[in-house]
């Protein structure tokens, strides 16, 4: 464990002077990456802003469910979801078999050498409107605090999830970097809480998909109304993070190498 996380420390060490080799755009990245993130947020303030809301949320509950979700894409962009377009890029230039020739996981090596320093505009984004709906908020007591740190700890799991899913797309859909995109679309009910959609959509969203799961249920823990459907956005959680470790290791038996 030790040694993963000494390799996986040099890993972000290489990528942070990588990048501080062009200071400059490097933090131009980032407060682009920041200014794209508070894009939904700014639409949730102009929404209340003009007299509409969600229907039975405030504004600094939903924002609160925003920053939830955003503080999750923060932490999984840079530290882990690179997986993604490291593995896309690394199949398209032939390279990916720099990785399955290390004494190491070709899963692990693509996450070490895919951290990406500019995602942390991301990370700066999600924490700063997490802590700022939070204080506008009544203080959530020792017990809410846990539950909610558990379930966020199923957030990131899930998003790890997906990035694996995502990359193992890459590896036989070649080149193809709109795997974001569906991504993002997908994933963007998360923004907003459960609550507002149709009982179908919740379903969905809740048991089907784990996309509640991304903001609107650790959320709610904190608010002290925990969705109705937790345990079984949980339960969703777990089998489709060992349904994308099985799609990445069947996909990965079906990579043929640069050489064909």
């Amino acid at each position: 464990m030790r040694n993963n996380l000494r390799i996986y420390l040099a890993g972000v060490r290489t990528a942070l002077a990588s990048r501080m080799a062009y200071r400059g755009d490097y933090f131009l990245s980032i407060l682009i990456m920041l200014l794209v993130e508070m894009a939904a947020p700014l639409i949730t303030i102009l929404i209340y802003g003009n007299g509409a809301s969600f229907p039975g949320w405030s504004m600094y509950e939903a924002l609160l469910i925003q920053g939830v979700f955003l503080l999750g894409k923060g932490i999984a962009y840079p530290f882990f979801f690179g997986i993604v377009w490291n593995t896309v890029e690394r199949v398209r230039g032939g390279t990916f078999d720099l990785l399955m020739i290390k004494p190491k996981s070709a899963l692990f090596m693509a996450i070490v050498t895919g951290f990406d320093a500019e995602d942390l505009g991301k990370l700066i984004g999600g924490a700063t409107l997490f802590m700022l709906a939070l204080r506008r908020l009544p203080p959530p007591g020792v017990g809410q605090w846990l539950q909610f740190l558990a379930l966020f700890l199923i957030t990131l799991l899930t998003l790890f999830a997906y990035g694996v899913t995502l990359a193992g797309i890459g590896i036989v859909w070649i080149g193809n970097i709109r795997v974001y995109d569906i991504f993002n679309s997908l994933t963007n009910f998360g923004l907003y809480p459960a609550a507002i959609f149709s009982k179908p959509v919740q379903t969905v969203i809740t048991g089907i998909i784990p996309i509640a799961i991304l903001g609107s249920v650790p959320a709610t823990v904190l608010l002290g109304r925990p969705s109705p459907g937790t345990w079984r956005a949980v339960g969703v959680s777990f089998l489709f993070l060992a349904g994308s470790l099985s799609f990445w290791r069947a996909m990965l038996k079906k990579y043929t190498s640069a050489g064909g």
